[in-house]
């Protein structure tokens, strides 16, 4: 499967990362988080931006947020923004373990 280069992602793209890459870390992500990330998101191949998180480590999918943080997140605003779109995730239906609820909240902190 085509991997996307984070070098050139858009904003929506950026955002989608981090929502799966944080949905993601203790648990598969459900077909509800899936559904909301690509609605929120509006990336029409949400399977590309899984694929990635899918293709990197921990170590690995931090770098890539760090590396677009730099880019699109230059403002406390965008910041803010960016913050409240993840923890936006918590809302989606299902139940949500209290470690997938601190991962949400260590990634918030990533940007």
């Amino acid at each position: 499967m085509e991997h996307l280069d984070d070098q050139n992602w858009s904003y929506n793209e950026f955002l989608a990362f981090v929502l799966v890459f944080g949905a993601e870390m203790n648990v598969p992500l459900t077909n509800e988080e899936l559904l909301f990330i690509q609605e929120h998101t509006q990336i029409q191949d949400i399977a590309k931006i899984k694929a990635k998180v899918d293709s990197v480590n921990d170590v690995e999918g931090i770098a890539v947020i760090e590396h677009c943080r730099k880019k699109y997140l230059t403002t406390p605003e965008a910041e803010a923004k960016a913050k409240k779109e993840l923890e936006a995730l918590l809302n989606t239906p299902g139940k949500h373990s209290p470690f997938e609820k601190a991962a949400v909240h260590i990634i918030a902190k990533l940007l």
